[in-house]
């Protein structure tokens, strides 16, 4: 499977050519109507974000969202609803982890998290922290809240924000 994708992935490439990702989304998103693409996201904002979520955006997220601001509300957020999602998820399961006196799984599970795409069924995308509160790579996670309580409720689902745009953009997550 990994063969496959990195060869589709090359063809892509090729084809979409210039800012990465404005054009890769604007090719893989053309059929869905309800997908708008934002302007690009200025710096200070972007800085700010990073401020309001406590932790640094990997490169690849902070250029994705240089060229793209969001989709218009399909999956990937703006730096604002970056901002709002991740700190609405913290405060509003905080409560949870506390009664069940679990704040080790808390940081784990979702402090230790910057949300930038949705899937629209209440799960969320994103990049963990590590200890040293940078993210691990480019890595990116699904956190899935039907596995709340358990004692990881997320999973690897791409290796960059590249491979997720592709796999998501294309039924494939």
């Amino acid at each position: 499977m990994e063969l496959v994708y990195g060869a589709n992935l090359r063809k892509l490439k090729k084809q979409v050519k210039g800012t990465p990702y404005r054009k890769l989304l604007s090719k893989m998103t053309k059929k869905i109507k309800c997908v708008k693409l934002g302007s690009p996201c200025p710096e200070n904002e972007i800085a700010l974000a990073e401020k309001s979520v406590g932790y640094p955006f990997p490169q690849e997220l902070k250029d994705l969202l240089g060229e793209v601001n969001g989709d218009g509300g399909w999956a990937l957020m703006s730096a604002q609803e970056i901002t709002e999602t991740t700190n609405d998820l913290r405060n509003s399961w905080r409560a949870f982890f506390e009664e069940e006196g679990k704040q080790e799984e808390y940081v784990d599970n979702v402090q230790s998290f910057i949300f930038f795409a949705k899937n629209g069924c209440g799960d969320y995308y994103g990049y963990h922290i590590g200890a040293d509160g940078l993210p691990e790579g480019t890595t990116i996670y699904i956190w899935e809240h039907e596995k709340i309580g358990e004692a990881r409720c997320y999973r690897r689902v791409a290796s960059n924000i590249e491979e997720f745009i592709t796999n998501y953009y294309n039924d494939k997550l």
